[in-house]
């Protein structure tokens, strides 16, 4: 759905926010998860700078207040561009039953993996703005988890109120536990290092819109196999294992829906940028894939 771009704009920002500061406190949520120990990264280089910065208001707000006041312009934000953009209070509050992964259920599933996506990504972004403003792991690790999961409920309550739409439980369902996914990732630094969680665009077919072009979308599951220490020096190191889904035909005209799981291989393009100290970048590429880097095996599901 178009709220995505909401989402992908807060990961976009959490990274900008806290990578260009010389107190990047690491991650989004640590230290870049696979890069080689001999890299210097910013969480190293500018220890200690933060009170010796100069900047605006907002950089001498308490970090309770920016923690409040990023939530109140999520929520304001989600809620305002809704009304004006999308069909949000074109109804009355209603519930919906999209289904799961059925093949007759409104999107195939594919909205379900986004809701998971997407609640994990922001969570980790949002722990990262956290712990840049000072909070420590733990309590940021809480608060980010919260903050998403909370834009997520205000986003659903809204489409509550829109007559396209309508508040489904699967969707809160799969909030919940990419939220919670976030959290136990954050607390398993080694599972962390060796998993992502990744969403792939690529053009397959005319776009219907970008941010709910679900043919168009692949959602995967991804093992770093730098994420061994018994690869670390080999050539294994730059491989990536890929466990997918996706579905055609449920956001277009095509008589035919369809729904895949795949498997694939691909580069590890963020241990190569880490490496030459692109660590923005290699941040973002650990949840969005390059597209049409990943040779992929299909099977389908029905």
């Amino acid at each position: 759905m178009k709220k995505y771009l909401f989402n992908i704009l807060i990961i976009f920002f959490a990274v900008t926010e806290a990578l260009t500061s010389p107190a990047f406190s690491g991650n989004l949520q640590n230290t870049p998860q696979n890069a080689p120990q001999d890299i210097t990264h910013p969480d190293q280089a500018g220890k200690g700078t933060h009170d010796d910065r100069e900047g605006g208001w907002w950089d001498e707000l308490p970090k309770e207040k920016k923690a409040l006041y990023t939530n109140i312009s999520a929520a304001a934000f989600i809620t305002l561009y809704g009304f004006a953009d999308w069909d949000y209070g074109s109804g009355g509050f209603h519930f919906a039953d999209e289904g799961w992964f059925e093949k007759d259920s409104k999107y195939g599933g594919a909205d379900k993996a986004g809701h998971f996506w997407s609640t994990y990504a922001v969570a980790d972004a949002f722990t990262g703005l956290y712990k840049h403003w000072g909070y420590d792991r733990k309590t940021a690790g809480r608060y980010g988890v919260f903050s998403s999961w909370a834009v997520q409920t205000i986003m659903e309550l809204d489409d509550g109120t829109s007559e396209t739409q309508g508040f489904d439980w699967g969707d809160m369902t799969m909030n919940t536990l990419g939220a919670l996914t976030s959290m136990f990732m954050e607390q398993y630094p080694e599972l962390d290092r060796k998993i992502d969680f990744r969403v792939e665009y690529a053009l397959n077919v005319p776009v219907q819109g970008i941010f709910d072009d679900y043919s168009n979308m692949y959602y995967a599951v991804v093992v770093k196999l730098d994420g061994f220490d018994h690869l670390q020096h080999s050539w294994l190191q730059w491989a990536e294992l890929h466990a997918g889904y996706c579905t055609q035909g449920y956001d277009t005209a095509e008589p035919e829906k369809e729904r895949h799981v795949y498997f694939g291989i691909s580069f590890n393009f963020s241990r190569f940028l880490y490496q030459h100290n692109y660590h923005k970048t290699g941040k973002m590429l650990e949840y969005l894939q390059v597209p049409y880097t990943v040779p992929k095996i299909f099977g389908k599901s029905g």
